[in-house]
């Protein structure tokens, strides 16, 4: 079984993006696992959170990398949420484990 890689992209019902930069702390940002939405690891694998609360851990729904939603997702934080960031537009990597990166190094919080 494949184990998420970092950096983590998170993102909740309304879009906003949390970056975890090791799948392992999971449970440091979320404190259950029904509070968790949407997120992609480093690769661009959709994830789900599972376990105890305070003991949330993440896992791999499936080994398909979903690059058109992770890209979504990214232009529309940045086109909605990212208004001090200066540009508002998302790193430009044709590779989708760069822009991930990428994204992770650009994030400004909001």
């Amino acid at each position: 079984m494949m184990e998420p890689t970092g950096p983590v992209l998170l993102f909740d019902e309304d879009g906003r993006l949390f970056i975890l930069s090791d799948p392992a702390l999971a449970s440091e940002l979320i404190d259950t696992a029904d509070e968790f939405f949407e997120g992609y690891d480093g690769h661009g694998h959709p994830l789900r959170a599972h376990g105890a609360p305070g003991s949330v851990e993440l896992a791999l729904i499936t080994k398909e990398v979903h690059e058109e939603r992770v890209r979504k997702r990214v232009e529309r934080y940045y086109s909605v949420f990212a208004a001090r960031h200066p540009t508002r537009v998302p790193p430009q990597k044709a590779d989708l484990s760069a822009f991930i990166e990428a994204v992770a190094a650009d994030f400004v919080e909001e």
